[in-house]
């Protein structure tokens, strides 16, 4: 009886494990957005809701302002 290799034998058992149903981590949608947990410090928190509250705009459209406004700035291409 031969040894099997620990290399295929462990390709055999990723096979198995990514077919399982919840072996994918899957996100519901809300419209197309994704949704995203930060931990922010809370002074900065303030500082964001504060301009936001100045911009009549909502905390999170307020974030995903600033974070376009960086990405821009830092000229970081959208994947197409």
């Amino acid at each position: 009886m031969s040894i099997p290799k620990l290399k295929s034998t462990a390709r055999k058992a990723e096979a198995f494990t990514a077919e399982a149903p919840d072996a994918r981590r899957e996100y519901k949608l809300r419209g197309r957005k994704q949704p995203l947990a930060l931990n922010l410090p809370p002074d900065l928190i303030a500082k964001v809701d504060t301009v936001a509250v100045r911009e009549e705009r909502s905390r999170s459209k307020m974030i995903e302002m600033l974070i376009r406004l960086g990405l821009q700035h830092w000229q970081v291409r959208e994947a197409a």
